[in-house]
């Protein structure tokens, strides 16, 4: 179980996917992911992404790693993913780009940190209270 009081700010960001079901814009499903510090668990911004097409756009991912940067003035040390999914190789690929090394961990393993940001937007965004 990994706890922000494990890292230092901007040691490690989380790439995650925030929604657990699809949403729907205009009949077509979406999904959410966030970058987010896991020291403060601040979001440091997010993409959408056509849940048929399995991930978010590059250029879309690359956008998200340039503003991650402006926020904070310097890249994390390491990219935690929690799989092997399209989207996960596409934030693994910007964050070696960049320097950064990866790790992948279990979901539940990040539970005390990005469980609050889920739980808001399962109930504030869709509606459906957790």
């Amino acid at each position: 179980m990994l706890t922000p009081d494990q890292f230092r700010v901007n040691e490690a960001w989380i790439a995650i996917r925030v929604n657990e079901e699809s949403f729907f814009v205009q009949d077509e499903p979406f999904d959410i992911y966030v970058l987010m510090d896991a020291g403060s668990c601040y979001v440091l911004g997010h993409v959408l992404s056509r849940a048929v097409d399995g991930a978010p756009e590059e250029k879309d991912v690359e956008e998200l790693f340039q503003t991650a940067y402006q926020v904070k003035n310097q890249w994390a040390e390491m990219l935690i993913v929690t799989g092997s999914s399209p989207a996960d190789d596409l934030f693994k690929k910007q964050a070696e780009q960049r320097g950064l090394s990866t790790r992948t961990v279990n979901p539940s393993d990040l539970k005390p940190i990005v469980g609050p940001l889920k739980e808001s937007f399962a109930s504030d965004f869709t509606g459906n209270p957790t």
